[in-house]
């Protein structure tokens, strides 16, 4: 037999497998049940495990939770770089393109959308990697005085807010097609300027 056959998993590689055990699951269940709906007691159920890896791993509902949405978090930084590698000047339009096919994923909404905001609190959005990325997008200059500075926060927090709303509106529509396209044009008016500066 090879080495391979006879290769024992050492603690380290088993705790490595049981915390993403219990990672993915969480990441399935919020994302089809919601943050209220999803007990720590299912996830286990999910993965296999009892509850103490759940709590030892990751503390409480909160922290695991938190983890998820890093998950979701670095699917949108992903998306985002992907924009950037293939197109030689990138918009905030075809950004918004690239986070919208994200928000297709009903999952992805629930957790980045809808529960996150409420569970971890906006602040911690306002400091995620996410927003970290789109104001490295919207900022194209060395910012001067406090005035503009503040600037640059607000109209982070508009873009950031825009597409958050938008998405939703779009996927409360009936028809997801149509409410897509319209929303595309009214981005492109409304931020047309902004994007056409970065």
């Amino acid at each position: 037999m090879s080495d391979t056959k006879h290769h024992r998993r050492t603690q380290a590689e088993r705790r490595a497998e049981s915390r993403q055990a219990v990672l993915d699951s969480a990441c399935r269940l919020f994302a089809a049940n919601g943050y209220a709906d999803t007990a720590l007691e299912d996830i286990a159920i999910d993965c296999g495990l009892t509850i103490r890896p759940i709590y030892h791993y990751f503390g409480h509902k909160k922290g695991l939770f938190a983890a998820v949405n890093e998950v979701a978090e670095q699917r949108i930084i992903a998306s985002m770089q992907a924009v950037a590698e293939s197109n030689a000047s990138p918009t905030g339009l075809a950004q918004w393109r690239a986070y919208l096919d994200l928000c297709d994923d009903p999952g992805f909404r629930q957790v980045v959308l809808i529960d996150s905001p409420n569970i971890l609190g906006r602040e911690r959005w306002n400091n995620s990697p996410v927003s970290v990325a789109v104001r490295s997008t919207l900022t194209s200059s060395e910012l001067g005085n406090v005035a503009e500075q503040f600037r640059s926060t607000l109209l982070q927090a508009v873009v950031m807010g825009a597409f958050a709303e938008a998405a939703l509106t779009i996927a409360a529509a009936d028809d997801m097609a149509m409410a897509r396209a319209e929303a595309e044009q009214l981005m492109e008016v409304l931020f047309s300027g902004v994007w056409s500066e970065c």
